[in-house]
This record gives structure tokens, C-alpha cells and sequence, in this order.
């Protein structure tokens, strides 16, 4: 039994040993799997056995178990090497018919001769059937078939579709003007960069493509765009780029309208059409755009205005310069006249509309200023502006309250002085015919309610403080009876008068403190040079004259290199000494009768240059025969010799009187507008207490008659009887001392008379140069002084005048004296004179030939001339001492005729103011302050120039109306104005006239109006007017005003523009909109007709400054903007506009946290009701009332406030709109203009949605000039047929973008072969594949084949980056027919065959399988298992899924023999195998003992 025992160890050793050698012999076989020995020990035993007593019968062999653990991977370089990471085993079938499966994990795989893929024994390998992406198209064993693989895939085919996408090195040089012809593909200079790639040809010939890169423009600031030029060649031939229409960023094609407007396809409207045939369009043609622009109107200005940049020339209004105009003569051209300067009409397409003339303010103009202002006055004759309209209940006037301080110190209230504006002034006068009283509600514009108001001020507070009519007033109160003078006005110069006119006058003046009225007076003799120089008339006061004289030659005036000189009378020129600059006058003016047409250069010399001109002197000097003249300056240079004599230099302007017209630039403070009513003004700027009337009657009293000049009387003592203001008469005895003159006689009759009559200054006694008057210094209305009983003995003082009724007395003249340049010549011609006495005419007599060195011996010739045709004493001339005088014992004397020789000197013709004059006592006087005008120069005629009312006088003793005032109109004590910015009128006080330095003590005033409520002008009642102080700037300022009366234009138009080009030397007036008529749908974005911007420009006929009323708004000429320069406008001007029509700016507020369609409370404490408004560049607060607001009636509010809104140079917000949006609950702003510079800005309160709002501007809609963006080809126009083919004869049907009437849109192209790029380097077109289609025949001669191409070339994924060139991506779909050239098993083992031709082909997807119970496997040898009932099903899953390990291609399963492991088990098994057969020899030993023993 033991023997049997060790006999089944020994057996079981032999197991181990034999499993363990079967492991080591296994070692290095792919997906073998050791073996295990596994034993059990044999025990017998029989139910009655005692179980502690049994022995074992030795051990058994149980079975060999595989141990199925993972085999180390090894690479390979054979993808059909394959191995399972993790669990699973590949499907075999024995035989392509077997329907037996085996599994294994040895993956060395191969291809059998019929393409399968088996192991080494030759079995298939299964794999499931696939899609052509790799899907599974089946899941059992049953499904897999065995894997086979194609020799050849696909067939030949041509390339279709090529992509290639690379990045251009956006530093790249660019190739400026590229030139197609200078591309060589030989010459890397002459390209950016270039890439290749295998495609293939129709018949599927795999050729070579080359893409050519050439950069043609960098962006800059005109194109913000990069350009590539792309040359594609295939087998060394260019391919040509079809035309690719231009598409937008989703793939639509793109269209434009006749302005050049893109819009998708899907977009053009329905009702247009879309035109196939069209001339060709390029996208990147469309790169220069225009902005639509407005109809204009070009002219080029008058040669001589702006010759050079920053000439000036001058514009005038005032019509009394309207001869200095290019319009009154064209040789004036640097002055034009501004009145109805032109007229407008705009945008009117259909002339439906009136022309509107447009006035330009006065001023001095550069070409750009005169743009400007031209511009500015355009826009406000065609505003939205309202007049201001009285209501003559409340606002026809209002009162100003002055308040002083007392001696207390307390303010006291004087009286209000009422201004009423109800009463004409000339501003008024001229606008309402039959007087401002007589409308029902006045209406003014603002500048003429100003200077009305102005004026109106100016009469209350002179009125006030002296009455009309002298006797009453509060000058004292007012704190100005110190500051009174006198105003004398004449009537309106009805026509320019176009001469140079000088007239004396006697000027009254008290020289002493002008508190006292009887202290001195005096009779002073002035000069009123009325100047027509440049026909331009121009007032002043000289208080000296200088009669010219001739030289030797018999010249008065001369004009040679050395300039201009003037020979002088000597005696009247005594003071000026030609060694002492001191005695000279810095300047003189000229004035004079210039006849004379001998000059040797120009006939009118002296009328044009030198009458009524003020010269700088330069010299006095005496010629080499001893002629005294004055050296002027000039830059004349005509040689001219001048024998005129009847000129007079005036020199020293007068200080103490002054002369100017009335009105002008400057009625209102701030005026720019010219109002005057064509009156001269004669004015003191000498302020003292008397009063006009106070002159008047102290001028009245007795007037003797003419004496005779002496420089040393005899003595004279004698009586006469004298009676003052109407008293009884007192004889007063006159004892006149010898040697006196006649100044001297009259100072001792005064002192002889006052001492006679009260011992006071009752009269004054003045000698006038003429005869001697006696005045009374009483100041009362009587003045009246009466002389009787005159002795005998008085007789050569002639105080009772002759017996005649009237003596002749001539004007002022010259002092004769015996030295040259002093005497007075006769001479053949002119000396002759006629007289009438007593009204029988004496002569002509004849002065004989002589040199007259003294007045008096000229005096005493004629005199003897006089007698001697007389035959008698009767009549005699005298010299006075500043005149020529006749007087006749037997009655009147009257010169009728003298040569015009004789009496430029003696002056004694009407025309020089000479007359009758008559002795005794004066009812008149001399009329007041200003009296005794007489014309210094031939023929001055007074009424002329509105200073008499008879036509042709040459002498008066008063002109016009004197009133006393002390307001001075060009700087008055209280201003009006108004505050554009507040919308306020305001008032100042001036207090350098009224303030606190005058005795008076003015404090303060206050303005109010006549209602109890606010009215018109913003003046409140009397109970709530506020104060103002007097002086240091500040204003009085009612509230907003809203004007509220008739519009200022008919017709409204915001935002004309006007431009100057110096180079062109053109001014260009453009209408205030854009665009063409454009029908609906005919272009982008407009739904409905639009008109055209339209702009006409003429001027009317213009006569003596009036203009000629013309509904075609034509007539005259506007040489200063080049309109009608040759003969009058007979057509408007206008332009043609091009595009779009611009768009005005549109703010929109923000949705208001409230509800502003309810009411809603607005708070002056808070400034809620203050909006900060800016409209096109004019910024203003905006102050709407306290109080309670909708959304609606706030935007009223504002409207009507905002287009009040102007700027400080008068440019004025029109047509802005305000709406309340309901639907978004918020205030939105519309300007009137449009366009980009239109804009509009608002802040107001947070509440209304009005804050941190942005500006908002308008916009002129870019187009593009189609005719000039098409393309040609070869110099010849290209066009586009229906079959998007350029040919260059224009379809039939093709669209014309000059037809208006045709809604028409057009495709657009991609110019071919280019690429563009943005700023940041990505593709901006093309987007679409472009075509490429060439044939090129076979060449014999190079051996080259024939060649087709017709593919599809995308450059999609392009860009252009600062890093070098590379190709990013690049594919095509062409291929020829594909060998067998590789597999690719991925790790869900998925088999995919590689093809030369590119194709992949999935091929199945390997069968991979698992077990329950592994250990069940049948092994069948080459690691080969077959499935038993143990082992269970096999389970058929994806590799890489769960339970499933993955497959690696190139890779092949190790054994998992551990070789150190299988030694020491062989060792082991070695020992146990021993101590088996020790145990076998024990027995055998024992046994034999045993039988050894029996036997």
C-alpha cells in the first residue's frame, strides 16, 4: 500500500514537473498562458472504519489550470501586430466555411495570399461589418465575417474643391502698383509668398498647383483694409479666377442700390428690380466713399476784393454810404452794400416757395468772415424766430424808478419817469407807415425793439430832466443840471448829396463855470464839414480854415514826387511857422470847388483824392518865390498842377461840438444792425446848466449894422437910449477911448451900459466880426433890447444900422496883406460884379487889374467902381475885418453876379451864404446855441443835407430842432440789451453818468411795466419789479421772454452753409440738406419719395440802396459772390445735389423713473426747471417756469425756449422739435439742421431721464459714384451679363445708375484673385469658394500634356499676423485610383485600409470576446481556446468598453511566464520527485526485507 502511495507522489511529480517544463518551453510564445498543476490527495475508508485511524492512499492529478493574466506588451512595426490590454480575445475561424469559432490573445496577424487577415495557423480573424464613418453595424459572432482587405480603392476624379489656408506675414513688403505683367513665378522678388499642393486634373492626373501670394496695400487711415493678390498656377499654367459675387458674413449675396448702398439679397425690396446685367462693380472699387451732398451754388468774387489771403473789404448798410458801394459804381471794390444783400429760396423744389433777401450786417469782412457771416444771416432770415409783439395795454411802456441816498442816508424813491414805446422813433417810422400808435399789436424784431426802446429811453430821461419845450424839468433832481447841451437835428437827407460841403456857423458857448448862466459868453465861429470822400459821407467839426492861395505858376494845389502841397493864403496861414512842428496841425482835410481838368495825369484828381480827404501833414515850407503851402502825404503819384480856388483846409477837430448821423452800428448796447434816419446831428459834447432858450432870449437884443475893420479908433463920446427887456429906456452916455478895435469898442460900450443901466452884467456887448451886437444876459423870454436916439456921433459904429432897410454882407474870407502869398490879384478875367440897389441894377462893374495887398483897398476899388457906375456916394463896400459888406443910404443892396474868381475870394454871392442883413432889434437872434449857418464853399446848399427846409440855401440863421438834453446816445446813462444766453432783456446803469459819484447820489433803479402781471418783455408790476444798483456792471434783467409775434421769415430752412476757396477765390452757398429725389424703394432705407435739396441764390435790383421787389427774387447783381458781376442776375443760381438725404441729430432721454404723462412738479429751489442745452455748437441754459409739467407741455416748454437759443456772434437754433415718447416714457431732441455737424446735447434733471446723456449728432449718408467705380478693362468699360460673364458692350438689359426713375439694384464682385484682410489680420473676403476653370492643350514641343481644370478654391481660416508664412491647413477632393498602402487599427479596433490615393476605407471592426469562466476554455494549442460548457458563451463587446480591454496596433502580448518562477518550480517539483522515489526505494527495501523475512 505504501508503495502505491509513493508510486502516485512520484506520478504527480512527473505532472508538475512536466507543466512546469511546458510553461518554460512556452516562454517566448506570443498570448501563451502558463499552466498550473493542481493535485488532490486520494483517501479510501469504508463506513465501520474508525476515521482517526485511516492513512491516505497518495494524491492525484486534478487538472492542468491556464492562468490568464495580462502578458507584458511588446512594439512591433507590424500594425496587424496586435495586442489586447486588459480583458478579451480575439474571434478566429478555422476556415473560411468553418462554422467554428476560436479565440485566442496571440495577435500576430497577417495577410494570407487571398487578402485575409489570419494568424499563423491560417485562421481568419473575424471582425464586425462597419459604416464608412466606423459605426458597427452588427453585434454577435453570428454578424463578423472574416476581415478581408482591397487591393484598390475609389476611382479617378478630378479636384472640385480645394481648401487652403495659410497665415501672411502681415510685415511683408508691399508691392505698390502692382502690375500683373511684372509677375514671374520664377522670381521670388516679384511675390509675398507661395505655397504648393498635389490636386488632380479632369481625367484624375495628379498635377501640381501652386498659390502665388502678392501683398498690394498695407491699411491706412483712407482704407482700413490689407490686400493680397493671389496668382494660382497648376503645371506652370495661370489659372484665371472666375467672378465671385460679393457676399456678407452668413453666405448672402450682396446688391447695391444706384448710390452704391450694399444690402442682401433678401433685403432689396419687392417692388424693385434686380438687375443681372450691369456694368462691373467691384467691392473694393466701392473703397473711396462721397457724402451725399447738397445742391450748391458757386460764384467767383469781383477781381479786386480779395486779391490776397487776409484782404478785407467792407460792408455798409447805412444808405447814406450806398455811393461808396461796388453796387453804386464798380470802381469801388473793397465796399458793397449789405441791404437785400441776396435772396434765398431753399429746398423748394416746385418754386412754391417766395424768395427771401437776406441782409449782411455792417462791418469789415476777410473772405472766411464775410463766409461766416453771409452763412449766419442766411439761417436767420430763413428762421423759425418769432417777432416781439405789443400788446399796447401792458407792454406799450414801462417806468424807470431811480433811488437815491439823502442826507440821512436813506434811500429815497424819485418819481418814475414812464418810457413810452407807443411814440415813433426813426427806428419805428420806417416800419410802420401810420405810426406805431396806430397798430394794434406793433410787431418788432428783437434788433428793432432794442434800438426803438433805446431811443425811447434816451427821450424819457431827457425829458425829464428839461421838458420839450424848456420850461419845466428835474435836471436838479436828477442830479444833471450841470450836464446839459444842446442837440440840433435836422430833417432826413431824402438823397445823398455828392459833394464836399463846408458850412460856418456861430457857436454860443458860456466858457465859464457852467452853473452860471450870465458870467461871459461868447460867439464862436466853427466849421461843419459835411466829406464826400470815397462817396462816402462823413461828418465833423473844425474849429479853423485856411484858404488856399496860388504860387506863382497859379497853382493851388500840386502833386509831384514830392508829394502833395497845398499853397496856402499867407495871411490866414500866419501861424504856421515852417521851422516849429508845434504850430502845425498833425492833419487837415481838404474841401473845396474842384473844377480844374488841367492836371497832366487825371482830370478828376481833386474830386476823387483830394475833396473832403484828411491828410497827415508832413512839412510846412515856402517855395523859392516865397509861397507858403502845407506838405501832405500821399501815395498818389499822378502829376498834377491844380489852379482851383475855391478850396479851404480845415484843421483842429472841434472838442467842445460834434457832428454825426443819427443812428448808426451802435443805437443799443450790443446792436450789430445799422439804424439811422439820415439827420445830421449837431451836438455840444460842452456840458454846463444853461439851457437853448436861455440862449435864445440872451441872444436876442440889437443888432447894429456893418462896420468897417479898425485897429485904432478916434474917440468917441456920445449918448443913446436903451431900453432892456421891453423897461423904459435910459440914456447911457458912451465914451470910447481912441485906438481900440472893434473887439475893444465893444468891451467899453458894455462896460458903458452896465454901469448905465443897474450898475450889473445886464447885456452883453459882442463884436461878430460884422457889426456889433448888444444881448441881454437877463435870461428871460423877452431878451429884448431897444437902442433910440442914437447920436450922430455914433455913426461909425452903425449901431442903428443904415437907412436902408438891409446892408449885404459876404461871408468870412482872407486877410490880405503886402507880401507873397498875401495879396489878392485882379486880372483881366474874373472882375467883374453886378449890383442892385434898392433894386436897380449897378454894373457889371469892372475891378481893375491889380495886386490888392490890403481887404480894404480892394474894398475901397470897388467902392469907386460902385460910385462911378452910380454916379453918387450912396453905396459903398467895406471890409469888416472878416468880410466883405455893401450898404446904401437908399436902400437894399443885393449882389446878383460876380466872376467866380473875384468871389472865392470876396464871398460875397448867395452861394457863400451872403445876404441881407438888417439893423435893429432882433426877434429871433441867432437861434439859440447853434445859429448863422452860411455855406464856406460855392454853393453849399443846406437843404441838401437836411439842414433847411428851402431847397438852395446857402445861409440860415437855424437849422432844424434844438432840444436841451443830457443823455448821451452813444453812451447812455441807462442801457437795454439782451441776454441771449438767459433770454432776458436787461438793463444797466451806468454809473460813471448817473452813479453814486454824482451829487445826486444814485443808489439804485428798478423797471417795471404798466400790468399787474409779468408782460411781453418780461418786466414785472411796479409791486414786484426787482432793483438793480447803479453802476459796477451790474443789470437789471426781467424774466425769459418768448417771443410770440409773426415769424421774421415766410419761409424756414436750418442750416445753410457758406464757404470761401482762396485758391479759387469762390464763395459757395450749399443748402441746408442732402440728396436727390429718390422714389420709394429706389435706394437703401427710403420707404417713401423723397424731394431733392435744392438751393436757388439771386439778388434784387438795387437803386440808390432800395431794392425793387421781384418774385423771382432777380434784378440786380452780387459781384462780392460772383452772381450777375457783368450785367444783373436775369436767372437764380442754383446747384444739383447728389445721394441721400442727410438726417438730423436725435437725443433720446432715458425711460424716467416716473410716469410723465401725469403731472408732475418742476422746482426753481432744486434748478429742476434749468436744462443745460448745446445745439449745434450754441450752448445755453435753457429755464422753463416753476410749476406743473406733463411730459407734453414740457416739451412745449422747451421747444419754444431752445429755438430762442443764439450764440454771442448771433447764430440762432431753429427747427429744433421736443416730443414726449409715451411708449418709452421719455423727452427726445430734434435738431432742425442735419447732417454731422448737426448736433445735440441735453442735461437736466435725473428724474426726467435727462442726465449723463451723450451727444448726439446727425449724419450725411456715404455713397459711392457708380459710373466712376466701374471697372474697365483695357480702357474699355467692363460689364456684367446674365451669365456673370464681363464682356465690354453693355448689355441690352443693363441696369443704369444714373436713371432715377428705375428701382433698380445690382450685384457686386470680388475683384478676382484678391484676398482682404481687417486690422486684425482675419479674412474679409473671399468667404465663398471661387471658381477656378482653364484648358490648356497638349505641347509637343515641351512634352507637356494636355491640361483641364475646373475646381472650386477656398482660402476660408486665412489670416494675416505678425508671424511668419505658414500653411495652416490645405485639402482637396481629387484623387486617382488608390493602392493598398497601410492600416490603421485604433484601440476600439476599428480597421482602417490607407490608400496612395488618400482614401481610408473603414474595413470592420475586430471581434473582440470574454468568458465567464475563462478557465472553462478548451486550449487547442497556438494559444488557442475554444468555448465549452464551462467556459460559458462567448460575451462579443467593443474593445476599450467596460469588461473589454483595448487593442494596440504594433504591438504584440508576452507570455505571461514568470521564467523564475517556472525554475524554482521545477526545483521543487525535482525534490518532491526525489523523495517519491526514496519513498518507492524505502518500500521496495522494506518489502523485500518483509519477504526475505517469509521466505
Amino acid at each position: 500500500m505504501s508503495f502505491y502511495t509513493a508510486l502516485t507522489g512520484l506520478n504527480g511529480s512527473q505532472a508538475d514537473i512536466s507543466a512546469t517544463s511546458n510553461n518554460i518551453a512556452n516562454v517566448a510564445t506570443t498570448g501563451y498562458k502558463r499552466s498550473r498543476a493542481e493535485f488532490g490527495d486520494i483517501f479510501a475508508t469504508s463506513p465501520l472504519q474508525n476515521s482517526s485511524s485511516s492513512i491516505g492512499s497518495g494524491t492525484i492529478l486534478k487538472g492542468i489550470k491556464q492562468q490568464f493574466t495580462q502578458g507584458n506588451i511588446a512594439s512591433s512595426l507590424n500594425a496587424l501586430d496586435l495586442a489586447i490590454s486588459g480583458q478579451g480575445f480575439f474571434a478566429l475561424k478555422p476556415s473560411a466555411t468553418s462554422n467554428q469559432t476560436v479565440f485566442t490573445r496571440n495577435g500576430a496577424f497577417s495577410v494570407n495570399n487571398d487578402r485575409f487577415i489570419v494568424d499563423s495557423s491560417g485562421q481568419f480573424v473575424l471582425a464586425l461589418p462597419v459604416s464608412a464613418d466606423g459605426s458597427v453595424e452588427g453585434s454577435t459572432i453570428d454578424d463578423a465575417t472574416a476581415l478581408k482587405l482591397a487591393l484598390e480603392s475609389g476611382e479617378a476624379k478630378a479636384t472640385e474643391n480645394m481648401q487652403l489656408a495659410v497665415n501672411l506675414n502681415s510685415s511683408s513688403q508691399v508691392f505698390e502698383d502692382y502690375d500683373i505683367s511684372s509677375f514671374r513665378q520664377d522670381d521670388p522678388s516679384t511675390y509675398t509668398a507661395s505655397t504648393s499642393i498635389t490636386i488632380f486634373d479632369n481625367l484624375g492626373k495628379p498635377v501640381i498647383a501652386t498659390v502665388y501670394f502678392i501683398k498690394t496695400q498695407v491699411a491706412s487711415g483712407d482704407n482700413n483694409t490689407h490686400k493680397y493678390q493671389t496668382v494660382f498656377v497648376v503645371d506652370g499654367n495661370v489659372i484665371e479666377p472666375a467672378l465671385s459675387e460679393a457676399l456678407d458674413t452668413s453666405g448672402e449675396a450682396l446688391y447695391i442700390d444706384r448710390f452704391g448702398q450694399l444690402v442682401k439679397e433678401s433685403e432689396v425690396p419687392k417692388i424693385a428690380v434686380k438687375s443681372i446685367s450691369s456694368p462691373l462693380y467691384y467691392l473694393d472699387d466701392l473703397d473711396a466713399p462721397l457724402a451725399s451732398s447738397a445742391a450748391s451754388v458757386t460764384g467767383t468774387s469781383v477781381e479786386g476784393a480779395f486779391e490776397e489771403v487776409g484782404d478785407t473789404i467792407t460792408i455798409v448798410t447805412d444808405p447814406l454810404k450806398y455811393n461808396s458801394t461796388y453796387e453804386a459804381s464798380t470802381d469801388n471794390t473793397k465796399t458793397f452794400w449789405g441791404k437785400d444783400f441776396l435772396t434765398v429760396r431753399v429746398d423748394d423744389e416746385g418754386g412754391d416757395k417766395a424768395f427771401t433777401s437776406v441782409d449782411v450786417r455792417p462791418g469789415t469782412y476777410t473772405a472766411e468772415t464775410l463766409a461766416s457771416e453771409v452763412e449766419r444771416a442766411i439761417n436767420n432770415a430763413l428762421s423759425d424766430d418769432k417777432k416781439i409783439s405789443l400788446d399796447p395795454v401792458k407792454d406799450g411802456s414801462f417806468s424807470i424808478k431811480f433811488n437815491q441816498i439823502n442826507a440821512d442816508d436813506e434811500v429815497v424813491a424819485l418819481n418814475a419817469i414812464s418810457v413810452n414805446l407807443l411814440t415813433d422813433t426813426f427806428v419805428t417810422s420806417d416800419i410802420f407807415t401810420s405810426g406805431i400808435s396806430n397798430e394794434a399789436t406793433p410787431n418788432l424784431s428783437r434788433d428793432q425793439f432794442l434800438a426803438h426802446a433805446q431811443l425811447r429811453v434816451n427821450d424819457a430821461l431827457n425829458r425829464a430832466a428839461v421838458s420839450a419845450d424848456e420850461s419845466s424839468g428835474s435836471a436838479s433832481t436828477l442830479g444833471v443840471s450841470t450836464k446839459l447841451f444842446a442837440r440840433n437835428i435836422g430833417s432826413a437827407i431824402s438823397t445823398i448829396h455828392n459833394n464836399t460841403e463846408v458850412f460856418d456857423f456861430d457857436y454860443y458857448k458860456n466858457s465859464s463855470d457852467p452853473s452860471t448862466v450870465d458870467t461871459s459868453n461868447a460867439l464862436n465861429k466853427k466849421n461843419l464839414l459835411y466829406s464826400y470822400y470815397n462817396a462816402s459821407p462823413e461828418l465833423k467839426v473844425f474849429d479853423n480854415k485856411i484858404n488856399v492861395s496860388a504860387n506863382a505858376s497859379g497853382y493851388t494845389v500840386v502833386n509831384d514826387s514830392s508829394g502833395l502841397k497845398v499853397y496856402l493864403q499867407g495871411s490866414d496861414a500866419s501861424s504856421l511857422d515852417a521851422n516849429d512842428s508845434t504850430t502845425w496841425p498833425s492833419k487837415v482835410t481838404l474841401a473845396g470847388r474842384f473844377t480844374d481838368t488841367s492836371g497832366t495825369n487825371n482830370s478828376s484828381f481833386g474830386e476823387t483824392k483830394l475833396d473832403g480827404r484828411e491828410f497827415t501833414v508832413s512839412s510846412v515850407a515856402t517855395d523859392t518865390d516865397g509861397y507858403k503851402y502845407l506838405l501832405l502825404s500821399t501815395t498818389d503819384t499822378d502829376t498834377v498842377n491844380i489852379s482851383d480856388t475855391d478850396i479851404q483846409v480845415l484843421h483842429t477837430e472841434a472838442t467842445d461840438v460834434e457832428a454825426f448821423f443819427e443812428g448808426g452800428t451802435s443805437v443799443f448796447d450790443g446792436s450789430t444792425s445799422h439804424f439811422g434816419s439820415n439827420k445830421i446831428v449837431l451836438r455840444e459834447t460842452f456840458k454846463h446848466s444853461y439851457k437853448n432858450t436861455d440862449v435864445i432870449n440872451e441872444s436876442r437884443g440889437w443888432k447894429g449894422g456893418a462896420v468897417a475893420e479898425t485897429s485904432s479908433s478916434d474917440a468917441i463920446s456920445s449918448t443913446v437910449d436903451i431900453a432892456l427887456d421891453g423897461g423904459s429906456a435910459t440914456t447911457v452916455t458912451l465914451s470910447i477911448a481912441a485906438s481900440l478895435t472893434n473887439a475893444g469898442i465893444a468891451d467899453a460900450m458894455e462896460e458903458d451900459i452896465n454901469s448905465a443901466l443897474t450898475g450889473t452884467d445886464a447885456v452883453t456887448v459882442e463884436w461878430t466880426g460884422t457889426e456889433y451886437r448888444i444881448m441881454s444876459n437877463t435870461g428871460t423870454s423877452s431878451g429884448a433890447i431897444a437902442l433910440t436916439n442914437i447920436d450922430a456921433d455914433l455913426a461909425a459904429l452903425n449901431l442903428g444900422g443904415t437907412s436902408a432897410t438891409s446892408s449885404w454882407i459876404g461871408n468870412d474870407t482872407s486877410v490880405l496883406a503886402n507880401e507873397t502869398g498875401k495879396k489878392f490879384t485882379v486880372g483881366t478875367t474874373n472882375d467883374n460884379i453886378t449890383f442892385t440897389v434898392n433894386g436897380a441894377t449897378i454894373g457889371p462893374i469892372t475891378i481893375s487889374s491889380a495886386d490888392y495887398t490890403t481887404n480894404a483897398a480892394l474894398a475901397s476899388e470897388i467902392t469907386t467902381q460902385i460910385q462911378t457906375a452910380e454916379g453918387n456916394t450912396n453905396t459903398t463896400c467895406i471890409w469888416t475885418g472878416s468880410s466883405y459888406a455893401f450898404t446904401s443910404s437908399t436902400g437894399d443892396v443885393v449882389v446878383t453876379a460876380i466872376d467866380s474868381g473875384l468871389d472865392s475870394h470876396m464871398k460875397v454871392s448867395s452861394n457863400y451864404g451872403a445876404g441881407s442883413s438888417s439893423g435893429g432889434a432882433a426877434s429871433t437872434g441867432y437861434g439859440g446855441i447853434f445859429s448863422n449857418f452860411q455855406s464856406s464853399l460855392s454853393a453849399g446848399d443846406l437843404n441838401s443835407i437836411g439842414l433847411s427846409d428851402t431847397a438852395s440855401t446857402y445861409v440860415s440863421s437855424s437849422m432844424g430842432t434844438t432840444t436841451t438834453d443830457w443823455v448821451n446816445e452813444k453812451k447812455p446813462p441807462v442801457k437795454i440789451a439782451y441776454n441771449v444766453e438767459n433770454q432776458k432783456f436787461t438793463f444797466e446803469g451806468d454809473g460813471s453818468i448817473i452813479g453814486p459819484s454824482q451829487s445826486s447820489k444814485f443808489y439804485s433803479f428798478s423797471i417795471f411795466g404798466p400790468s399787474t402781471t409779468t408782460n411781453s418783455i418780461g418786466l414785472k408790476s411796479s409791486a414786484n419789479a426787482p432793483t438793480s444798483l447803479v453802476g459796477g456792471g451790474e443789470k437789471l434783467s426781467g424774466e425769459a421772454v418768448i417771443f410770440k409775434g409773426t415769424n421774421v421769415s415766410t419761409n424756414q430752412a436750418y442750416g445753410v452753409t457758406v464757404s470761401y476757396n482762396s485758391n479759387l477765390n469762390k464763395f459757395t452757398v450749399n443748402s441746408a440738406t442732402t440728396g436727390e429725389k429718390i422714389l420709394a424703394d429706389g435706394a437703401v432705407g427710403v420707404t417713401e419719395t423723397t424731394t431733392a435739396s435744392n438751393i436757388e441764390i439771386g439778388r434784387l435790383a438795387i437803386t440808390a440802396g432800395v431794392a425793387t421787389a421781384s418774385e423771382a427774387g432777380i434784378g440786380g447783381t452780387n459781384a462780392l459772390f460772383g452772381l450777375g458781376t457783368a450785367t444783373a442776375v436775369t436767372s437764380t443760381s442754383s446747384g444739383t445735389a447728389r445721394g441721400l438725404a442727410s438726417q438730423p441729430a436725435v437725443l433720446n432721454g432715458k425711460t424716467s423713473n416716473e410716469d410723465l404723462s401725469k403731472e408732475f412738479f418742476l422746482s426753481a429751489t432744486t434748478q429742476e426747471n434749468v436744462f443745460l442745452m448745446n445745439v449745434d455748437g450754441i450752448s445755453s441754459p435753457v429755464v422753463v417756469p416753476e410749476g406743473t409739467y406733463t411730459g407734453t407741455t414740457l416739451a412745449s416748454a422747451l421747444q419754444l425756449r431752445i429755438n430762442q437759443m443764439e450764440s454771442t456772434t448771433g447764430k440762432t437754433v431753429n427747427g429744433v422739435t421736443v416730443a414726449y415718447d409715451i411708449t418709452e416714457n421719455r423727452l427726445t431732441f430734434t435738431t432742425g439742421t442735419t447732417g454731422p455737424k448737426s448736433q445735440m446735447f441735453a442735461s437736466g434733471a435725473a428724474r426726467l431721464g435727462l442726465d449723463d446723456l451723450d451727444v448726439a449728432s446727425g449724419s450725411t449718408p456715404v455713397i459711392f459714384d457708380l459710373p466712376s467705380s466701374a471697372a474697365q478693362i483695357d480702357g474699355k468699360n467692363a460689364y456684367v451679363n446674365s451669365d456673370t460673364e464681363i464682356v465690354t458692350v453693355a448689355p441690352e438689359d443693363m441696369f443704369d445708375p444714373s436713371d432715377a426713375t428705375v428701382k433698380a439694384y445690382t450685384r457686386v464682385f470680388l475683384k478676382p484673385g484678391e484676398l482682404t484682410f481687417d486690422t486684425k489680420g482675419s479674412l474679409v473676403s473671399p468667404t465663398q469658394r471661387v471658381e477656378y476653370q482653364g484648358d490648356f492643350p497638349a505641347d509637343i514641343a515641351t512634352g507637356k500634356d494636355a491640361l483641364s481644370i475646373d475646381l472650386d478654391l477656398s482660402f476660408g481660416d486665412s489670416t494675416q499676423l505678425a508671424s511668419p508664412f505658414s500653411v495652416t491647413s490645405v485639402s482637396q477632393d481629387g484623387q486617382t485610383v488608390g493602392r493598398l498602402d497601410g492600416l490603421n487599427i485604433d484601440a476600439s479596433g476599428l480597421v482602417r485600409a490607407n490608400y496612395t490615393n488618400g482614401d481610408n476605407v473603414a474595413l470592420g471592426r475586430l471581434v473582440v470576446a470574454n468568458f465567464n469562466n475563462q478557465n472553462g476554455l478548451k486550449q487547442i494549442g497556438n494559444a488557442t481556446y475554444v468555448e465549452t460548457s464551462v467556459s460559458g458563451t462567448a460575451i462579443v463587446g467593443e474593445a476599450g468598453a467596460d469588461g473589454f480591454g483595448t487593442i494596440l496596433s504594433g504591438s504584440l502580448e508576452r507570455s505571461n511566464v514568470d521564467i523564475t518562477e517556472e525554475l524554482v518550480s521545477l526545483i521543487t517539483a525535482q525534490r518532491n520527485f526525489q523523495a517519491n522515489a526514496k519513498s518507492i526505494e524505502t518500500n521496495s527495501t522494506i518489502t523485500q526485507a518483509i519477504i526475505n523475512i517469509r521466505n
